[in-house]
């Protein structure tokens, strides 16, 4: 294509402004501050619209940035031609977008013509506003340029309908979203948050069994210490009872109800020592079914581990399998391959969609390995003899209830006996507690208050055990599902990982045949610019380039600002030879020259005239050496 002419009603600074293009080499010569980037913003925007609509501020868009500073229609027109004919294209600009006009006309007709619409600059030029910045329109102060994925389009010979490579990009884009989204080396991964939850889970699942341990010790001491209570506050009350008596006066005592209550709380004792026997031995074996519990489970996670290896192999395989038979499809239709090709495709396609079933099928394909079996068979062992223990530590605390109240029937007959002997005596001699009585009463009254005390901290003690150990029950129910879905967050994470890695290596694939072509345009235009060899000069399938020095690539951007700038543009029109190798297009060059020594212009002015000759070139500069 070429440009013939352009009129700007009013765009920035500049005002009625006309300007005629030459078929090679266009030069425009003006001060700083006359206009030459609005001038050069002014054919982007009329190829393009502007970028930035959704920033406020001038500085973040175009549209306030360039409002016309006195007022009037804010556009103009351009006139080009592509082939045979030849257009006039005509923009005004709103302050939005939706009040933007376009126009569009066949200047030999006069009438409007459909062949472009307002997406002109990609419809002409086949790559996107962005991809336009960085290869054939070079603004001032903004030199920076890679391989974009239009770019790599365009060079591939794809059209710019074809949705391959921004499907591409912005599938790359989701799963680099999604890999930091579950990053797991980044406490602010999803990954890494959830497994820092399951330790906390897991650490309250561990402290379990010991808790158990402490609030059964504390029932038991909760029991031993009411029945001290209970006997303290019986003895109290039966010596106040016989001591409220005469010494003349002696009651008789009932040896026989004594004699068997002495014998009840023998059994009583020896029922409460059962009943700590059995709590020991449950506590004991309850440890060892943790124990093996917790080995089964690791066991379990080992197994799981290898087989889900196995199955994250076969899905590999399987993405591995698709690409391929994708990149043979692309091919074969692209006519690179022979159609016999297409059989492979599919061969591939069939082969990864049976790795992907069998990598759904590989649980439960292998029998459960020895040690497997013998810690369950121990843990079931276990769990029937905690069985047996519960139930034999049952019956015993129903022997323990019924001896209770045994011993309790029978300090009430006893307590009666001393109750009514005390009464009678009173009623014929009215005694006085003497100091020792009341010495000895005072006594029985300090070791209730004290067992009282004792009493009140275990239950309060048990109390809150009972709380931590329902919320560590809580925590232990969590932790299947909680390990379940990082199991999940993580396959996913690997997914993105080996998709990403493909998507990759299947975009380099095929941009790496337009390596060779690309670099060898680099150098012309290097050799030319620095009359020196671009031996040195080093691609990739990204088109980056790096200079080799003492065997080693040195990254351009650790160079100086002028070779930086020189590698840059040399980098861009080697870009563009490769990706319009019949029709060009015209450049846009604004002052590119400005950070380069005096020797380097000179080559630059030859690089220009030379470049001129395939390419229409509108130069703009503030300085008459580097013209």
């Amino acid at each position: 294509m070429r440009l013939i002419s352009c009129h700007i009603e009013n765009f920035g600074k500049l005002k009625d402004f006309t300007y005629y293009f030459e078929d090679g080499l266009s030069v425009l010569f003006a001060e700083n501050g006359w206009g030459k980037s609005t001038f050069a913003a002014f054919l982007k925007v009329m190829f393009y619209g502007f970028d930035g609509d959704n920033r406020r501020s001038e500085g973040g868009s175009e549209r306030l940035r360039y409002r016309p500073w006195s007022g009037g229609v804010y556009g103009g027109s351009v006139t080009w031609s592509r082939g045979e004919k030849t257009y006039r294209m005509l923009r005004t600009f709103g302050a939005r977008r939706k009040e933007d006009t376009f126009a569009l006309y066949d200047e030999e007709t006069g009438l409007p013509s459909g062949d472009f619409s307002e997406n002109t600059g990609e419809e002409l030029f086949g790559i996107d506003r962005d991809s336009f910045r960085r290869t054939v329109f070079w603004s001032q102060g903004d030199h920076d340029t890679f391989a974009t994925t239009s770019i790599q389009a365009k060079i591939g010979g794809l059209p710019a309908q074809q949705d391959d490579f921004p499907a591409y990009d912005d599938a790359v884009k989701r799963l680099r979203r999604e890999m930091e989204r579950l990053r797991p080396d980044r406490a602010s991964g999803l990954i890494r948050k959830k497994e820092d939850r399951l330790s906390v889970l897991e650490a309250d699942e561990s402290r379990l069994p010991l808790l158990e341990k402490q609030l059964e010790e504390c029932n038991a001491n909760e029991q031993a210490l009411a029945a001290e209570l209970e006997g303290i506050r019986s003895r109290r009350q039966r010596y106040a009872l016989s001591a409220s008596a005469a010494p003349a006066v002696q009651p008789s005592t009932d040896h026989e109800g004594q004699g068997l209550l002495e014998e009840a709380e023998r059994k009583l004792a020896m029922l409460l020592e059962t009943d700590r026997s059995i709590q020991r031995r449950g506590q004991k074996e309850r440890q060892e079914y943790f124990r093996v519990k917790e080995e089964l489970r690791r066991e379990i996670l080992d197994e799981q581990e290898g087989q889900e290896k196995m199955a994250s192999a076969l899905r590999t395989g399987a993405v591995l399998s698709f690409v391929l038979a994708v990149i043979f499809l692309i091919l074969c239709l692209s006519g690179t391959l022979s159609s016999s090709m297409y059989v492979l495709s599919v061969l591939l396609m069939a082969a990864g969609g049976s790795l992907f079933w069998l990598s759904g099928k590989i649980r439960g394909l292998e029998p459960e390995s020895e040690e497997i079996l013998s810690l369950r068979g121990e843990k079931d062992w276990y769990n029937n003899s905690l069985r047996r223990l519960s139930r034999k530590l049952e019956k015993n605390r129903k022997l323990l209830r019924e001896q209770r109240a045994v011993c309790e029937t029978l300090r009430r007959r006893l307590d009666k006996t001393a109750a009514v002997q005390g009464a009678a005596v009173s009623s014929e001699v009215p005694g006085q507690i003497s100091p020792e009585v009341s010495g000895i009463l005072s006594k029985y009254d300090r070791q209730e208050e004290d067992c009282r005390l004792r009493l009140q901290e275990v239950r309060s003690q048990s109390a809150e055990l009972g709380d931590m150990i329902r919320d560590c029950r809580s925590s232990a129910s969590l932790i299947p599902g909680l390990r379940d879905e990082i199991d999940t967050l993580r396959e996913q994470y690997d997914t993105c990982v080996v998709t990403l890695s493909y998507l990759e290596e299947a975009r380099n694939s095929f941009t790496s045949r337009y390596m060779n072509p690309f670099l060898r345009s680099f150098s012309r235009y290097y050799s030319m610019l620095t009359g020196e060899s671009a031996d040195a000069a080093r691609t990739d399938a990204d088109f980056s380039i790096a200079i080799m020095e003492e065997g080693l690539p040195r990254d351009p951007s650790l160079m100086s600002e002028g070779t930086r700038d020189l590698i840059s543009l040399c980098r861009r029109m080697a870009m563009i030879d490769a990706m319009y190798p019949e029709e060009k297009p015209f450049l846009v060059l604004d002052d590119p020259f400005s950070n380069l020594d005096d020797e380097r212009v000179k080559g630059g002015l030859r690089f220009l005239h030379s470049a001129s000759l395939e390419y229409q070139i509108l130069y703009l500069t503030c300085h008459k050496s580097r013209f």
